[in-house]
């Protein structure tokens, strides 16, 4: 990473930080009826302009990606080193891409002004999203950002098979800035030193200490979700042509021969868990129910993204869900983390057996 994406990470990641934190100053005050004073207006105001804000970044965004895509279509006309820093995009995957865009970033901004809207997002979610909630309404506008984004990114990167190659520059510090990245969202957003205490936020997350109960579950949870992914893969085997599961397997792998010893197969099934469990499980998961996490949970796992193989991770991301609703966001951990540990470790295995 150059110093200037450098730098737009961590822009990035402060505007999304103040607009979690305004939120819940302003679902602060509604809970304790201060919202009708001048400063929290003012601050209610800003808070619903920087969502407007993402959406049009978000579109903004993608629609570079179409831009990049129409230049490789000129490249004759273009200078050679211009074009050699340009990434190669497909035109149409960009135009999909881009149409796709300004519609989720509509429909943020719309969520953002209409209470009709967030009240049909309530009568299509449950008893668990609050129309009226500033908190709920940026989790849905930063969950269809972060699903645009991640969609804007697998067409950035050339498809399936480049974002294959690009987990081969996957660092343990990233794993490990992604995975804290996603806690800190998760506390944050359910309100930490804001709303709530941090005994309040754990309680809140669903995270408590291994009791003997979560372990059964998470260990049990896992390797039967193992099992289902290798009945359900053999399943999908038989059905699917032999090209389209190598190119959507290919990023797996890609992601497997970065991690292919022990200790960092250990350290990837670690912060993979703790990371997604605590945000998708413990902090969305409450609000947007059991169903609305799982899709969201499948979409964003690029690898599988729009492809019937998305039901697999689905489901799998459904085994998480329910582990949470029996027991504790802690059991879920578990169970993912022996979901990842025992896939890699057998991923290892038959590389090693096939000597690569």
């Amino acid at each position: 990473m150059d110093d200037a994406d450098l730098l737009l990470t961590i822009l990035a990641l402060l505007y999304v930080g103040v607009t979690i934190y305004l939120a819940n100053q302003d679902e602060l005050a509604r809970l304790t009826g201060g919202g009708d004073d001048l400063a929290a207006r003012q601050r209610a105001l800003l808070q619903r302009w920087l969502l407007y804000g993402l959406a049009l970044m978000n579109f903004v965004y993608n629609f570079l990606i179409l831009q990049m895509a129409l230049l490789n279509g000129v490249s004759d006309a273009l200078p050679a080193d211009l074009m050699a820093e340009l990434p190669a995009v497909d035109v149409r995957a960009a135009l999909v891409n881009a149409a796709l865009a300004g519609l989720i970033s509509w429909f943020g901004a719309r969520v953002v002004a209409s209470p009709e809207t967030r009240r049909l997002i309530r009568e299509r979610l449950g008893s668990g999203y609050d129309p009226d909630s500033p908190v709920h309404t940026t989790a849905v506008v930063l969950c269809l950002m972060f699903l645009s984004a991640t969609f804007g990114q697998l067409v950035l990167s050339g498809g399936l098979s480049g974002l294959a190659q690009s987990f081969d520059d996957i660092s343990s510090s990233s794993l490990v800035f992604q995975a804290v990245l996603m806690v800190v969202a998760a506390l944050l957003g359910v309100g930490l030193a804001i709303r709530r205490t941090l005994p309040q936020a754990l309680e809140r997350l669903g995270l408590r200490l291994p009791t003997g109960q979560d372990l059964r579950w998470g260990i049990g949870a896992g390797l039967l979700l193992v099992l289902a992914l290798m009945v359900m893969s053999n399943i999908w085997a038989l059905l699917a042509p032999i090209e389209q599961i190598n190119e959507q397997s290919a990023a797996a792998e890609g992601l497997s021969r970065a991690f292919g010893t022990l200790p960092l197969a250990l350290l990837l099934a670690a912060t993979a868990a703790v990371g997604e469990e605590v945000l998708f499980r413990g902090a969305l998961q409450p609000v947007f129910g059991l169903w609305a996490t799982g899709i969201f949970f499948a979409l964003v796992h690029m690898q599988y993204t729009l492809t019937p193989a998305s039901l697999i991770i689905f489901v799998i991301g459904l085994g998480f869900g329910w582990v949470r609703q029996r027991q504790s966001t802690t059991a879920a951990i578990l169970a993912h983390f022996v979901y990842n540990f025992v896939i890699q470790v057998i991923a290892i295995w038959a590389a090693g057996a096939a000597g690569l």
